[in-house]
């Protein structure tokens, strides 16, 4: 599920009421109260919010799990888990049903609680699938399948297809063949990109596109090292996976990123 235009769409009346129930000092709850009007500047003037967080504030986050929290809690409390058989998941504005009776049942209950909000789930984004068919949630797609070994119908999480596009587009502006640093620079800056993209997918069944990310990474790094002695082709023979390890490249081996200095080179 996804709401339409959430951070823009929360109403402050509401959010400050629930705010309120938590916070009783009357001066701190004014002074978040002018954090949520503080405006938009517009053709050089400054027109004030009635409705939404303000976009880019550190504080905006925390205030639309604070308002969702609501619905948490509401959903619980309402015993929709045993009576619509539907577990409720969500991170931030993102959120899943899982349902194990009536998924319209459901989402019908979810979409009342989230007017009673005014918020409004968009529709172009929100669906009814089944397992079998596959979702994504949060940069994983979800999958049951029987599995190769057993011929069990088993849960699979592999990194969605957005996901392994987004962090190559990613690693593209910082990969150009045409760079003007050198080696060391050009490892250093696409290291840190690398090590949080495959910490966050470690623990899925994401081997399949780890092989592809590394194939990906060093193709790029090929390519460079290749047009900077001004060499011609792709450089396969002159610098092997091997030589692209040893100087610096991440090794990912099952969701661990190594090096050259604690690998042989037979692994690779």
């Amino acid at each position: 599920m996804d709401f339409q235009a959430y951070f823009t769409s929360i109403p402050h009346n509401k959010l400050l009421e629930v705010i309120s129930r938590r916070i009783s000092d009357a001066s701190l709850v004014k002074l978040i109260k002018q954090t949520l009007k503080i405006g938009i500047s517009h053709k050089g003037s400054v027109q004030p919010t009635k409705i939404g967080v303000p976009q880019g504030s550190p504080t905006s986050p925390l205030y639309s799990n604070i308002y969702l929290n609501v619905i948490d809690r509401k959903w619980q409390e309402e015993k929709c888990p045993e009576k619509l058989g539907a577990t409720l998941h969500r991170y931030a504005d993102d959120a899943v049903l899982v349902c194990r009776k009536s998924a319209q049942t459901a989402l019908q209950a979810f979409s009342e609680m989230a007017r009673e909000m005014r918020l409004t789930l968009n529709s172009k984004k929100t669906r009814i699938t089944k397992l079998t068919q596959g979702f994504d949630f949060l940069g994983i797609h979800f999958i049951k399948q029987k599995s190769l070994k057993g011929g069990r119908n088993t849960i699979y999480l592999h990194p969605s297809k957005q996901a392994q596009q987004s962090i190559r587009n990613r690693l593209k502006s910082w990969t150009s063949r045409n760079a003007p640093i050198n080696p060391e620079t050009f490892v250093e800056q696409i290291k840190p990109i690398v090590w949080g993209w495959v910490n966050y997918f470690k623990h899925t069944n994401a081997s399949k596109a780890f092989k592809g990310l590394q194939r990906f990474i060093n193709i790029r790094f090929r390519r460079y090292l290749t047009h900077r002695r001004k060499g011609h082709g792709f450089g396969w023979k002159k610098y092997p996976n091997s030589r692209l390890y040893a100087m610096g490249m991440p090794y990912i081996a099952g969701g661990v990123l190594e090096h050259q200095g604690t690998l042989a080179h037979g692994s690779r």
